[in-house]
């Protein structure tokens, strides 16, 4: 109808999974997205007569749901996926191959890893993702994230001042020791005058790549570091965010450092507030767990990269028990060969079913919760939850469209449990980020998808040739 005020896009005849306060499901409901904002949500009839819209997408039934968060994520490792064999002890793993990747990585490099981490989240639904500060040249990313169309909030490389704490308290071998990396100088000087240089990119509010305040944690930083970290994140509006009591190892030294109960120190200390999110935290005492459920912090919890390497966060760690006690819970994939898939429903259907395993209860989680987490869970901790994170008016347009055409989200009887338990990322068929198609029907309509995935491959078999690194099978001795 002429009258009708026009938007400039329309996602019609979807089964809107809101993730509102409410938890509102809309059967047959629409979307009017105007300016990369979301303008109207309801029925379809009332927002079809009420908006008309130059593109219109027909969802045909299917689920759409706000676009997932990633809450942890090293962009830059892609091009080594699988490079590492089941047999490498993971203290060799950060000591011998990523310490030799950081001498050997370009910019060039770093770019096309971050192009192929986004292409990968954005077939698997995921529209935003949180960097730790792990990118040498953080442009790299930023141009990476810009050409793909995903939301990034990137930090500062490298802010640490005892790189020798990447070591996990573990230094058996101190001549092969690469955990020191030129590009990344740990004195006071250099760190400090990478801190905050990010921050520049915030000035314009509706930037797809923003910025935040990352320390690396796991022992690499000084109190007196992080105290200054929390400064600058807190006088720009932004989280800050580092890796937590991820192994044995690095929870021991922290324990050494601050006292017994680590996060409860940082608490007090200031560090941990409303406004920190922490990778991992695979090891929590009560006064920590307390800590956490008072504060408010988020926690960005890698199911996958624990079980990949053995570490027992999905057996003995409480991240959903935090998450049932009212604390604030994300996932994140970790890395290329930490979980090695950027699948973000993976995390959340492990989340929710290793809960249940280990507290053999099956109403412990359940498929809302996996789904929460890998939302607003993610939002929160990737300080966008004013802007994404479920489906609003107000609320920047990312959001993803399923397609009924696959099997295994059929028959559609709960899309939250077929999504959860049985379809995951296979059916993600459109995805639209702060209003723009990224993705529609399959197909990156702005991209050359084969020649940037080619790029990436040939740059990785570069890369591994510099390293002077051969991969090889796993040593499969046990079964000869």
């Amino acid at each position: 109808p002429s009258m009708s005020p026009n938007a400039d896009l329309l996602v019609r005849h979807a089964v809107l999974i809101t993730m509102d306060d409410e938890r509102r499901i809309i059967t047959d409901g629409a979307i009017a997205v105007v300016d990369g904002a979301i303008v109207a949500i309801g029925g379809d009839a009332e927002i079809s007569e009420n908006w008309a819209a130059t593109t219109v997408i027909d969802a045909g039934g299917a689920p759409v749901h706000p676009g997932l968060v990633e809450a942890h994520l090293h962009c830059s490792y892609q091009l080594f996926r699988g490079a590492l064999p089941d047999q490498l002890r993971e203290e060799d793993a950060f000591r011998e191959f990523e310490g030799h990747f950081y001498r050997a990585v370009d910019d060039d490099d770093e770019h096309a890893s971050a192009v192929l981490a986004a292409l990968e989240m954005i077939r698997h639904g995921t529209t935003a993702f949180l960097e730790p500060g792990t990118v040498l040249e953080v442009e790299s990313a930023a141009s990476a994230a810009e050409l793909v169309g995903i939301r990034a909030v990137l930090a500062d490389s490298f802010i640490w001042d005892d790189p020798e704490g990447l070591a996990m308290g573990k230094n058996e071998h101190p001549e092969r020791n690469t955990s020191m990396i030129p590009r990344a100088a740990s004195d006071r000087e250099s760190v400090r005058s990478r801190l905050g240089r990010i921050l520049v990119r915030n000035a314009k509010p509706d930037s797809l790549v923003t910025g935040h305040v990352a320390v690396l944690g796991l022992g690499t930083a000084s109190t007196e570091l992080m105290l200054e970290a929390k400064r600058v994140a807190t006088a720009a509006g932004v989280v800050l965010n580092f890796h937590q009591s991820y192994s044995p190892g690095d929870t021991a030294r922290d324990r050494a450092r601050l006292g017994a109960h680590p996060i409860a120190a940082l608490r007090d200390l200031g560090i941990v507030d409303s406004a920190t999110t922490m990778a991992h935290v695979n090891h929590l005492s009560d006064p920590e767990f307390s800590a956490l459920v008072e504060s408010g912090a988020s926690v960005a919890w890698a199911p996958a990269a624990s079980m990949m390497w053995g570490h027992g966060s999905t057996v003995d760690g409480r991240h959903a028990e935090l998450s049932r006690a009212g604390g604030m819970v994300a996932l994140g994939s970790d890395s290329p060969n930490w979980s090695n898939s950027l699948d973000l429903f993976r995390q959340a259907s492990l989340a929710v079913l290793t809960a249940r395993e280990a507290h053999r209860d099956r109403t412990y989680l359940t498929a809302e919760d996996g789904l929460a987490m890998a939302t607003r869970g993610g939002a929160r901790a990737a300080g966008l939850d004013d802007r994404v994170g479920s489906l609003e008016v107000g609320k920047r347009a990312d959001l993803v469209v399923h397609s009924l055409r696959r099997p295994e989200l059929l028959p559609l009887t709960d899309p939250v449990r077929n999504l959860v338990y049985s379809a995951g990322s296979s059916t993600v068929d459109t995805v639209i980020i702060d209003g723009r198609v990224v993705l529609h029907n399959g197909v990156f309509p702005h991209l050359d998808e084969e020649r940037l995935l080619r790029q990436a491959s040939e740059r990785s078999i570069a890369l591994l040739r510099r390293m002077d690194y051969s991969v090889g099978p796993n040593d499969l001795g046990r079964w000869a």
